[in-house]
C-alpha cells in the first residue's frame, strides 16, 4: 500500500506520524508524492509504524513491476 493511501485509510495526522519517525511533516508529504524516497532506516520505521501496511517495496511502485 502506498503511504498516501495509508494516511487516507488510517486518518492519522501526518505531523504526528512524522514525529514518530523523526522527520518533518514536509518530508512525509514528499514521501507521499514520490518526490523523495525515505532512507533505508526510515523505510523500516514506516513499515513498523504502519504495522506492515506500507513496506519498502511499496515505494518502488510501477518501476518494480517492469
Amino acid at each position: 500500500m502506498k503511504l498516501s493511501e495509508w494516511f487516507i485509510q488510517s486518518k492519522r495526522p501526518k505531523g504526528e506520524f512524522a514525529a514518530d519517525i523523526g522527520v518533518t511533516p514536509q518530508m512525509i508529504s514528499a514521501y507521499c508524492k514520490g518526490d523523495i524516497w525515505p532512507s533505508k532506516e526510515r523505510m523500516k520505521l514506516i513499515s513498523e509504524k504502519t504495522s506492515g501496511a506500507v513496506t519498502p517495496n511499496d515505494f518502488l511502485g510501477e518501476e518494480a513491476a517492469q
